[in-house]
């Protein structure tokens, strides 16, 4: 049982490895960031969101707790900086 709580633990870490590709191209983007769905983004960001308090409130699981606001933090950080950038890049959609 105890491995099975450490590879859950680890998913924190691989799922932010998994983030930092989107995240670094976004930053670098000198672009509105249409090609990125935001619909898509703000499901998942919604889904973290419920798992998170679920993990919170319901089973009161530190890893679950810790897995989850990892999760939860690396869509936030997508979808903080793609709002950034359309807003950013505004003017050039219009050109």
């Amino acid at each position: 049982m105890d491995i099975i709580i450490l590879l859950y633990a680890s998913v924190a870490g691989v799922s932010l490895v998994a983030y930092i590709p989107q995240i670094i191209r976004i930053i670098l983007t000198k672009s509105s960031c249409h090609d990125i769905a935001l619909t898509s983004w703000l499901i998942w960001n919604y889904t973290a969101i419920v798992t998170l308090l679920y993990a919170i409130f319901v089973i009161d699981d530190g890893v679950f707790m810790f897995v989850s606001a990892i999760n939860l933090t690396g869509i936030n950080m997508v979808i903080i900086l793609t709002v950034y950038k359309r807003w950013k890049y505004k003017d050039a959609l219009v050109k």
